[in-house]
């Protein structure tokens, strides 16, 4: 049996976005980096734009009748 094999990588790269409330932001605005990483961790994101992209690799011929 003869077939052609090859290894694929795929990639999904996202935009997403998340609008502060007036709250978030005045407390955003401290500096304070706990209060940030968690209005991060809680935000629920909003995907607004996604590009995937394939990357194949060489394609290889594999004849399996060679080894018998």
């Amino acid at each position: 049996m003869a077939k052609l094999t090859r290894t694929v990588n795929y990639s999904d790269f996202r935009w997403e976005e998340y609008v502060l409330t007036e709250e978030e932001l005045a407390q955003w605005k401290t500096g304070d980096e706990d209060i940030q990483q968690e209005i991060i961790d809680d935000a629920d994101w909003d995907l607004v734009r996604d590009k995937p992209i394939d990357d194949y690799g060489d394609v290889e011929f594999v004849d399996d009748e060679d080894g018998k």
